[in-house]
């Protein structure tokens, strides 16, 4: 099995939500981790703060900004055979019925040796 990160991609303005629909997102992930921890697709995931840093050189900067239309709000760690069944797996993603955008990416597992 290989081990892909998938990035959650989207509005900004994402925290603007009501607390009744956060707590309805917020289920709605929790079914879908579920059914992925059943299956063995899922290893880890997480929703990330909103405040953070953008490092471009020497140069560190707060960030992402307000005025940037998307943003990362979170990730999971999905294990699956390839691309591909990790693709059918990740279009369960709650957040698409959002209009977010997910990114997926084989994670390169280094030689523990």
């Amino acid at each position: 099995m290989k081990e892909f990160l998938m990035l959650i991609r989207e509005s900004a303005d994402y925290g603007k939500l009501s607390f009744e629909e956060m707590q309805d997102d917020i289920a709605k992930h929790m079914a879908w981790v579920e059914s992925l921890v059943k299956l063995g697709h899922f290893k880890d995931g997480n929703p990330l703060e909103a405040d953070g840093a953008i490092i471009k050189g020497s140069t560190v900067t707060d960030g992402p900004f307000v005025e940037a239309k998307e943003c990362i709000s979170g990730y999971y760690f999905l294990i699956a055979e390839s691309l591909a069944q990790a693709t059918q797996i990740a279009k369960g993603c709650p957040d698409l019925q959002r209009g977010s955008t997910l990114e997926l990416r084989e994670v390169i597992l280094m030689d523990e040796n």
